[in-house]
């Protein structure tokens, strides 16, 4: 007697398969890597290697951010501001000084308003003055600078021996060369300046004069 085959039950209905989307595929993945995640925080030896892998992140962007240049402010300097000085040549007065007696010296009043931080003023020959003045060194005086305004006027200066300077002509002597004044024009005049205004003037001894081989006598 043959079988007749099985057959669903009248009325019963199978449900029909969802469609796979890319959406879903997303929500997927999205969950399995959520799941991984949190079993991961969980594992110590995970724990571990995230903390290391983080440090090193920190460590490497303090690294960059310390080669950047710093800007820096730009600090102006300090300029000192002297009081202003007018001095007329009209009633000008001339004064001798005793360390060069064969000169006169007209000052401006520079060396009162910078503190006397600079000294300026104008040198002339005194009445019946003669040549010469001796060898000498000024060894604090870091800027003197002589320019002829007048006449002529004969130096002599270690190294460099025996020079004439004329109107328009300028010397600027370093700290502690020794020089002398060999000969000058009666109608002499230079403007000095100097940095500081007080400096010494040490004249040399004939021993000394000798010993340096230079000219005796001037």
């Amino acid at each position: 007697m043959a079988i007749a085959p099985k057959t669903k039950a009248a009325g019963k209905r199978t449900a029909p398969m969802k469609p796979v989307t890319t959406k879903t595929v997303a929500k997927k993945t999205a969950a399995k890597k959520m799941i991984a995640k949190t079993a991961a925080a969980k594992n110590p030896i995970v724990k571990k290697a995230v903390a290391k892998k983080t440090v090193a992140k920190k460590t490497a962007a303090k690294k960059a951010g310390a080669k950047k240049p710093v800007s820096r402010k730009v600090v102006k300097p300090r300029v000192r501001k002297f009081d202003l000085v007018i001095d007329k040549a009209k009633g000008a007065k001339w004064i001798k000084e005793d360390i060069r007696p064969q000169f006169e010296y007209r000052h401006f009043g520079v060396e009162e308003a910078t503190g006397r931080q600079y000294g300026s003023h104008v040198i002339r020959v005194a009445k019946g003055a003669r040549p010469p003045v001796s060898h000498h060194v000024h060894p604090d005086c870091e800027f003197l600078l002589v320019y002829v305004l007048k006449g002529w006027v004969k130096f002599w200066y270690d190294g460099e021996g025996e020079v004439r300077l004329n109107v328009g002509d300028v010397h600027l002597l370093p700290a502690g060369i020794s020089h002398a004044v060999t000969g000058w024009s009666k109608d002499l005049e230079m403007l000095e300046t100097t940095n500081p205004a007080d400096y010494r003037s040490v004249e040399l001894t004939d021993a000394q004069i000798a010993r340096q081989g230079l000219p005796v006598g001037r």
